[in-house]
């Protein structure tokens, strides 16, 4: 079952291990390494999937038994080219029928970052494509100021799990 954590000012490592322990009963990090291509994952679990993401004092980690990616970005303005030097073209014109600003950039990024922590290959290896409109699920956040997005084998939750307080979290398929 995937499942969606998320927390202000924690360490990635710290919320992974905190919904861990809740999800899994497990009282401590199992040991971490990284494939070839940098994908964190747990050697002696291979059971567990995981997928880690930080922005400024967000931090959202999703949990799985299959494969998985998140992204979480706050948003916040940036240097005009960007939405053209990061985006594909078929991004890029979805990014202008969506309006333009950076609501809908964000959005746009992280589905790309989610999808490319879900296949493993990294973002260098992407850089130039545009995550598929089918093959995984996908759904993606957003409140106040943040966007998030995750990508795996099945329905993602309608809600992220926040390990303090209540933040506004409304699940949007964009």
């Amino acid at each position: 079952m995937l499942t969606l954590y998320g927390a202000l000012d924690c360490p990635a490592q710290s919320l992974l291990a905190w919904a861990l322990e809740r999800e899994y009963g497990l009282t401590s990090l199992p040991p971490l390494a990284r494939t070839a291509l940098g994908k964190p994952y747990f050697p002696h679990r291979p059971d567990l999937e995981f997928s880690l993401s930080h922005s400024g004092r967000l931090t959202l980690c999703a949990l799985s038994d299959r494969p998985v990616g998140v992204d979480i970005e706050r948003i916040r303005p940036r240097g005009t080219s960007l939405p053209r030097y990061a985006l594909t073209a078929a991004e890029y014109a979805r990014f202008q029928a969506e309006g333009g600003d950076w609501p809908a950039f964000y959005t746009l990024w992280t589905r790309k970052e989610a999808w490319c922590k879900y296949t493993g290959q990294g973002l260098r290896r992407q850089w130039g494509q545009t995550p598929p409109e089918e093959g995984g699920f996908l759904r993606t956040y957003a409140g106040p100021d943040w966007r998030a997005s995750v990508w795996g084998e099945e329905e993602p939750p309608e809600n992220i799990h926040w390990k303090e307080g209540s933040h506004e979290a409304v699940a949007r398929l964009l």
